[in-house]
């Protein structure tokens, strides 16, 4: 037989087991409380998702890039391809002045004069501000050279977060500005600084409306929606024409990209005749 104080012991330990097995169960089983508004610790990041990266405003990517190329354009005092000078400076200063080297492509006719024109205009504006000294003369064209770079670097972080993210646009944008021989070359007066910007800003207004070549988006519907606008293949269509006459060559790069969206587009008639011609 079991004595009675051992009896009572028993039963007090029994009853406090089931206390506090009632008083943990509801915890258990329920749902965690809800974080109470205004405080109490966020809620960790889920294992499989990455940081939420906050997006740069295009205007500060502008004005970050805009006074990175002016420093650039200044620091950079150095020779590097005859044709900074004799394919543009010297033909701009032709135009603008009236005396000045052409070089046999220019006495043969076999170059265009768009590229230098920029310039000669340029030029004009400088000597009627009687601000044609020797320092401006030289340096001026590089601080617009400068400005078109800046865009370029602007378009290039664009045409990245379209395709891509915010976090890789982030990235492609230090790349760039990091590059030593984009720093070395893209504020000289070289048609093919100017080329390359214009190729850039035509592939990112081309890439809001182009299809891959399995006919999938290269961007998600949700972007393009906020991206589209029914005018943004014409706009690629005008900065590649530009980026043709400035230097033919370019027209490698437009053959291919246009030949891939003339594959699966619809309405191929129209894209011919009522984009491309009139525009090209």
């Amino acid at each position: 037989p079991i004595p009675s104080s051992a009896r009572s012991r028993a039963g007090e330990e029994s009853e406090s087991a089931a206390a506090m097995s009632h008083r943990r169960r509801p915890h258990a089983a329920g749902p965690p409380p809800p974080p109470e508004e205004g405080g109490g610790d966020p809620s960790p990041q889920s294992p499989g998702k990455a940081p939420r990266i906050r997006p740069w405003p295009e205007r500060r990517v502008l004005a970050l890039a805009l006074a990175f190329r002016a420093v650039n354009a200044l620091l950079v005092r150095t020779y590097f391809n005859p044709d900074e000078h004799w394919q543009c400076l010297e033909v701009a200063h032709r135009v603008a002045f009236g005396y000045g080297h052409l070089t046999w492509e220019w006495k043969r006719g076999l170059r265009g004069y768009l590229h230098p024109l920029i310039f000669a205009a340029l030029y004009k504006f400088l000597a009627f501000l009687h601000l044609d000294t020797p320092w401006f003369m030289v340096m001026a064209p590089r601080l617009l050279q400068s400005v078109f770079a800046a865009f370029g670097d602007l378009y290039l972080y664009k045409l990245s977060k379209l395709i891509f993210n915010e976090h890789v646009a982030q990235w492609t944008l230090f790349s760039q500005l990091v590059n030593w021989f984009m720093f070395f070359c893209i504020t000289r007066t070289l048609s093919n600084s100017l080329e390359t910007v214009l190729t850039v800003a035509g592939l990112y207004y081309w890439f809001i409306a182009i299809k891959s070549s399995k006919g999938i988006s290269v961007i998600s519907k949700q972007q393009a929606s906020s991206y589209q606008s029914p005018h943004s293949r014409k706009v690629a269509l005008l900065i590649a024409a530009l980026a043709c006459a400035i230097r033919p060559t370019s027209a490698i790069t437009w053959l291919y990209v246009g030949l891939l969206d003339f594959i699966y587009i619809k309405s191929k008639c129209r894209f011919l005749f009522l984009e491309v011609i009139p525009l090209g």
